[in-house]
């Protein structure tokens, strides 16, 4: 794999890394992987409630997590309790139902400025690749100057289009989040 692919195959992970963060953020409906950071201590040691449980929205404001082993439904609420998500759970039936209040405007503003910190930290990350393989194409002594230059301009143009797609998927988050 040369340098600019490499380069850019790190931006794209880096633009995937936020998706992933802002996925986490709660807008106008709930989503599952709203549970996504949410570890359960259970059989003596911490894991994902993905591995534990199946987790499925049945309403705009509702989660269902059922549990693989009815044996941990305790210790599963206790690690959603912990997270602090703004839920209250209640158990039914061998599982947890989550309700979500709809989000004030106050928590609708921060979530947005949440949102805006995440797609800065990615902006951040896609320039420290970009400085990265700059330096990497500088000291590359097998290039000619026409071609490191060349590959300097490619670094910098996929750098300026992975900020506007930064940027374009913060926007569509926003809304997301504005809309009730």
């Amino acid at each position: 794999m040369d340098i600019f692919e490499e380069c850019l195959d790190k931006m794209n992970k880096s633009i995937e890394n936020l998706k992933s963060s802002l996925s986490t953020l709660r807008a106008g409906r709930v989503t599952p992987s709203l549970l996504d950071k949410v570890m359960v201590n259970c059989y003596g040691e911490n894991m994902s409630i993905k591995n534990v449980a199946t987790i499925n929205s049945i309403s705009p404001t509702d989660l269902q997590v059922k549990p693989f082993d009815p044996t941990i439904i305790k210790d599963i609420l206790g690690g959603i309790n912990k997270a602090d998500l703004g839920c209250t759970g209640a158990i039914n039936s061998g599982v947890i139902l989550l309700k979500f209040p709809a989000p004030s405007e106050d928590r609708r503003q921060e979530l947005i400025k949440q949102a805006k910190k995440y797609a800065e930290d990615g902006k951040v990350a896609v320039r420290n690749i970009r400085k990265d393989y700059n330096n990497k194409a500088k000291k590359d002594d097998t290039l000619s100057e026409d071609v490191m230059h060349d590959l300097l301009d490619k670094i910098q143009k996929a750098t300026d289009d992975s900020t506007k797609k930064i940027d374009d998927i913060l926007q569509i988050k926003i809304k997301d989040i504005e809309t009730i």
